[in-house]
């Protein structure tokens, strides 16, 4: 599914629509504060998914407005709809081919 017009020569759109970002143990932090910050002010991002590599865990930032509504998704039956780019996410298939040494779920906060 191509998000808006293709930019020759390049690799990013300027309409995404959805943003999926990796959280790594060295740059979590960084990912969910300052970087989140920016992605919110792009105008034509609806989502922003943040997944987490330690446990099968997503976090989901949903556009309403000039609001953000924020969903979490703490197990593998867990689907992620976004309507409005037509597409569903599960997690069995985001995480599909790894494995989370010492722990099931997401540690309860």
């Amino acid at each position: 599914m191509e998000c808006g017009a293709l930019i020759l020569d390049s690799y990013e759109s300027r309409t995404p629509r959805l943003v999926v970002e990796v959280l790594s143990p060295s740059t979590s932090t960084l990912d969910r504060f300052r970087k989140l910050e920016e992605y919110k002010r792009h105008p034509t991002i609806a989502y922003i998914q943040l997944g987490e590599t330690r446990w099968p865990s997503a976090t989901l930032y949903r556009r309403d407005g000039e609001t953000w509504d924020t969903q979490a998704f703490e197990t593998m039956d867990a689907e992620v709809d976004l309507p409005a780019i037509g597409a569903t996410l599960s997690l069995a298939d985001i995480y599909d081919g790894m494995t989370f040494v010492g722990l099931r779920e997401a540690p309860i906060a």
